[in-house]
């Protein structure tokens, strides 16, 4: 419950100064998804490659054991996004494709929605329009048993990955 809390008072926080590219795109009892799309100053290579550095750019405020330098992600089917403090470790999602330099997609609950009866799919997309501009694009699409809180963990859910987008966009600056 902590947690939630947590999260949901970030969210609420952040909800005044996000961007018109963070939004909850629909929304249920039984789900909710949330897409995001911004566009950073770097070829689409760069922008994967520092993606997969996740240590380097994730809030170690939204992480199990408060340091963010302690996760990673394997790029392989069947990778892990995880987290390990010496005898600690957690699995936040386990990626199911990858594409280098164009997209990468993984299952699981980030945060609290780990111990909610809900499937998570997520997908990060890497286009490069234009020669050294790569429009990221992050949709999360959350189903299962969600209940009459969906509303509230979707925008919350939405204020935490809006921040991580925004230091992984901040590191191109």
């Amino acid at each position: 419950m902590k947690i939630i809390l947590m999260l949901m008072s970030s969210a609420m926080i952040l909800l005044t100064s996000l961007s018109a590219d963070a939004i909850v795109s629909a929304q249920s009892k039984q789900h909710f998804m949330v897409k995001i799309e911004t566009t950073i100053k770097a070829p689409a290579e760069e922008v994967y490659q520092q993606f997969i550095n996740i240590g380097d750019w994730w809030e170690s405020s939204h992480t199990w054991f408060g340091d963010a330098s302690k996760m990673y992600i394997e790029p392989k089917a069947n990778g892990c996004f995880c987290e390990v403090n010496g005898e600690q470790e957690a699995l936040h999602m386990t990626v199911s494709m990858i594409m280098p330099n164009k997209n990468v997609q993984m299952v699981g609950g980030l945060g609290p929605l780990q111990s909610m009866a809900v499937y998570g799919h997520m997908s990060w997309s890497f286009k490069e329009p234009t020669k050294g501009l790569t429009t990221l694009t992050m949709t999360y699409l959350v189903k299962g048993f969600v209940g009459e809180e969906s509303e509230m963990m979707a925008k919350a859910v939405d204020g935490v990955l809006a921040i991580q987008i925004n230091n992984l966009k901040s590191t191109f600056k």
